[in-house]
């Protein structure tokens, strides 16, 4: 099964993400479907939301421009599954326990899901639009950069 990583070049998305936060380099990532507001009305935030064009972070729920596709364990997978049951209960105020763990199961469903569409190590980034059928991802995909032994 593949999953998503944080890739974190550089500072920028400390910078760019300062409200809310950027997720960690090599943190486990989701889509973030459920942490995305409303497009129509995003240009006008204040501060400016940037769910459009980010993965969220499984433990920081930071957020994260660049995700590396890699291969994950069946238990790394179980525990993605309860931090985001506990952080949707906890943090979102999920009703119940059992919706905040469907609710985690589709999300990390819907990654793992996404992610056997792309071959391992490939990077991507996302770009979310608004549509009259809701809202639709698109991504790009970079090959990795290695330079000697640093992934860069």
């Amino acid at each position: 099964m593949k999953f998503l990583k944080a890739v974190r070049l550089d500072a920028s998305d400390g910078v760019v993400y300062s409200e809310g936060g950027a997720a960690r380099d090599g943190e486990w990532l989701v889509s973030g479907g459920y942490a995305v507001c409303d497009p129509a009305g995003s240009s006008h935030r204040t501060p400016k939301c940037h769910c459009l064009t980010s993965f969220v972070g499984v433990e920081s729920h930071g957020r994260c421009t660049i995700a590396e596709v890699v291969e994950i364990e069946a238990t790394e997978y179980r525990q993605i599954i309860e931090r985001l049951t506990r952080h949707f209960t906890d943090d979102l105020g999920a009703p119940t326990v059992e919706a905040a763990r469907a609710a985690a199961e589709d999300e990390a469903e819907y990654t793992a899901d996404l992610c056997e569409s792309f071959s391992p190590e490939v990077w991507i980034t996302v770009k979310r639009t608004s549509s009259d059928d809701g809202v639709k991802e698109h991504y790009s995909v970079f090959k990795r950069l290695m330079i000697g032994g640093h992934k860069l």
